[in-house]
């Protein structure tokens, strides 16, 4: 969160990830807005209804979510995920400024909808794959690594089912600090299609994330 504009930029040609700057103009409420040209590391972030992703404002993200998905997408492309389908990164209208603290009113939170593996496999959608009410704490490192308990890595290459997968991704998230809040569909009724994951303006690192686990 303390890179500048340059320095977000640098990281993300360092790390191949396509991308063009929008004008402060068109999302002044964003302070380091940009569209995606290309996927990161390897993984396709896209908005599945959006007929104009160049006049989509819900496709312009803040430069340094994208740089916090650099290594979630690594970490799914490892486990066969090609494409993760979101609703919005930067959001307007009534429903953003009825919540003046989210973080979509700057570009700095994604709600997935969903990851897919590859041609010809069904997307799979949060809604209907994420494993409601069994994560109530994440396992530790050593742990993850013994399959098994909510919440372990999947290992590389394999084809686990999209559950496990999902628990997987979050834990990952949440042990590493990746991002400052998770919200998963056991948060409340309007998150039961979705991962919120976003980051704080002024909050460097989060030593402990806010991750709404279930029963938490």
């Amino acid at each position: 969160m303390g890179m500048d504009r340059r320095q977000c930029h640098e990281h993300l040609r360092r790390h191949g990830v396509a991308f063009a700057t929008v004008q402060r103009g068109q999302a002044p409420e964003v302070a380091l807005p940009v569209r995606l040209r290309g996927p990161i590391a390897g993984v396709e972030f896209l908005i599945p209804w959006s007929d104009d992703p160049e006049s989509d404002h819900h496709t312009i993200w803040d430069c340094r979510l994208v740089v916090a998905m650099l290594p979630l997408a690594a970490w799914l492309r490892d486990r066969g995920v090609t494409e993760v389908q979101y609703f919005s990164a930067l959001r307007r209208g009534s429903i953003a400024r009825a919540k003046p603290r989210s973080r979509h009113n700057v570009g700095l939170a994604i709600d997935i909808l969903g990851f897919k593996r590859g041609p010809g496999h069904p997307l799979t959608k949060v809604e209907q794959h994420y494993p409601r009410r069994s994560l109530r704490s994440c396992p530790s490192a050593r742990d993850s690594r013994r399959a098994r308990a909510p919440g372990a890595e999947p290992p590389p290459g394999s084809s686990a089912p999209a559950g496990d997968l999902y628990l997987g991704f979050v834990c990952y998230a949440y042990r590493f600090g990746l991002v400052h809040t998770l919200l998963t569909p056991d948060h409340d009724r309007a998150h039961h299609n979705h991962l919120h994951l976003d980051l704080k303006t002024g909050q460097a690192s989060p030593p402990d994330p806010y991750f709404s686990f279930h029963g938490r």
